[in-house]
């Protein structure tokens, strides 16, 4: 019961809304922790029995860190107005006491967490390799190989709940008493299956507040909604055949179409992903719920930073608010800037103190995404990239000034962009690869029979689609392109087409349902293409 299928759209999602308006304001929320059940079991009723722990625990841990920070500040208020508390002589010693136990709760608190995670989508993984270490890669030993079946989300609600219980510790926020609601955040229906990883501080009162339906909300989410559902079914969908030969092993991709393999998959990526980013924020929209953007144009990006900005942006605000800023501030980074200050150069003081908070942070992209070695070298490569990129910072300063341009002249912003293309399509060419090797040997066949004639004439043709596909491909895409280049200039779409007359916002509603309806990819001989960043 995906958000693109009719059921979905035709009977889930009216009734969920029926139910959540005819509630009293006050437990509306209840509508939506019934919806996350029925769409949760609709895939799979026993992982539930991982869903469930998770939300005990994560409660748990978040209460006892609570008391702890309200501990904390009695005893300090007490040693305050007595200037003595028994059992501690300073303040330095209270904060210290409380902060050691409030670390300790945390630590097991995701400990327990990551500890299901890791054992669920990696313990194949690290079993396979460490084997293959020793010398011994049969099946049987010594560490018996075991793929499990991943829980819906699994990723996305235990780095949600790692969020949430730091946040506490931090004293970002109060922990929630009703474990309800709670679990409302961590198993919502419309984030667990590809996120967006929406941080507790920023839901806690769009989930509750319970604001009645709204026509304009309707309307904003309806067309939001079959935006995404074109995206997903119209380009990413009909790209798949074309994908799917490019990087079959089999088929030995060289030449032109190594080049063509990667731009395709890219493209079909961001369709399918940010197509599901529009699909789940218009639903939320008819809810009165805004969730967090997590696609910002990213082919504007000027460099890979820039692009990791732009391109599932919660993910990046995760790891840097979770790992970056951590890293940051933790004794390895002070003691390299303690022992660089007045040794080397500022600039490459700062390059390597990033390097040493990006290191774990693109591991752990890496990672995230999956247990295969093509996965984790994408992340180094991005972490190799933005450093390099970090390091000749200055160069480039000084190769513009040399020439009397600047950053904002625009063939210079074109051929920035155009070269972070460039690093963009490799990287999801490793990241789509089925191994390392393959992607290594595909990056070494492109000068092997490198014909454009080739690519754009009978060669195209011959990946599963005709030239009625190309073209609807090229004219859907161009479409997406126009409205990402208004987007980027600040036009809000959906305002927009709002504010037209009656007879022309409904013609463009029907066309883009029409659209759907006759160019999407269902019916008798479609193979459904799962969400890409569901198996993640």
């Amino acid at each position: 019961m995906l958000y693109y299928k009719l059921f979905f759209i035709c009977i889930f999602l009216p009734i969920i809304l029926i139910l959540y308006q005819l509630s009293p304001k006050r437990i509306r929320w209840i509508a939506l922790l019934i919806a996350n059940f029925i769409f949760y079991i609709n895939f799979n009723f026993r992982m539930l029995v991982f869903l469930v722990p998770a939300i005990v625990v994560t409660y748990i841990t978040g209460r006892v860190l609570d008391r702890l920070n309200h501990k904390k500040k009695a005893l300090l208020k007490e040693f305050k107005d007595n200037k003595a508390v028994e059992g501690f002589s300073t303040k330095a010693e209270i904060k210290d006491y409380c902060q050691k136990r409030s670390r300790l709760v945390l630590i097991l608190g995701i400990a327990l967490i990551l500890s299901v995670l890791l054992v669920i989508k990696y313990y194949g993984f690290f079993a396979t390799n460490i084997n293959l270490l020793i010398g011994r890669s049969t099946p049987k030993g010594p560490l018996p190989i075991k793929i499990f079946e991943l829980p819906l989300g699994i990723s996305f609600y235990s780095m949600q709940a790692i969020a949430y219980m730091a946040d506490i510790y931090w004293t970002k926020y109060e922990a929630e008493k009703n474990p309800f609601k709670l679990a409302l955040y961590l198993s919502f229906f419309l984030t667990i299956v590809e996120g967006p990883i929406a941080l507790y501080s920023d839901m806690k009162d769009r989930l509750f507040e319970g604001n009645s339906i709204d026509p304009d909300n309707i309307a904003r989410g309806l067309i939001r909604l079959m935006w995404g559902i074109m995206k997903k079914l119209v380009i990413a969908d009909r790209l798949s055949p074309a994908v799917i030969l490019l990087f079959s092993p089999e088929h030995q991709t060289k030449g032109h179409e190594v080049v063509a393999a990667a731009v395709l998959f890219t493209v079909m990526e961001y369709m399918d992903f940010s197509g599901c980013m529009d699909m789940v924020i218009g639903i939320g929209t008819m809810f009165g719920i805004q969730l967090p953007e997590n696609f910002r144009q990213p082919f504007f990006a000027k460099n890979a930073s820039e692009f990791w900005r732009r391109w599932h942006i919660s993910l990046g605000v995760w790891f840097k608010t979770y790992i970056f800023y951590p890293v940051s501030m933790s004794k390895l980074a002070k003691k390299w800037n303690k022992f660089s200050k007045n040794r080397v150069n500022k600039h490459i003081t700062r390059v390597v103190a990033s390097a040493i908070a990006l290191l774990p942070v693109w591991l752990c992209n890496g990672l995230w995404h999956g247990p295969k070695w093509t996965y984790i070298f994408y992340g180094v490569f991005y972490f190799a990239v933005i450093v390099l990129e970090l390091l000749l910072e200055p160069a480039l300063d000084a190769v513009l000034a040399l020439l009397h341009t600047s950053k904002d002249n625009k063939i210079v912003t074109v051929i920035r962009v155009l070269k972070t293309w460039v690093i963009i399509f490799a990287g999801e060419l490793f990241f789509q690869a089925d191994s390392l090797g393959e992607g290594m040997r595909m990056i070494r066949d492109i000068p092997k029979g490198f014909s454009l004639r080739t690519l754009f004439g009978e060669g195209a043709l011959g990946w599963g689609l005709d030239i009625y596909d190309w073209i609807l491909v090229a004219v859907m895409l161009l479409t997406v392109i126009i409205v990402n280049i208004l987007r980027e200039k600040g036009t809000d779409i959906c305002t927009a087409l709002l504010q037209k007359p009656l007879v022309l916002r409904w013609t463009l509603l029907m066309s883009l349902l029409m659209t759907i309806t006759m160019f999407g990819c269902y019916g008798a001989g479609y193979e459904e293409v799962d969400l890409i960043y569901a198996g993640f």
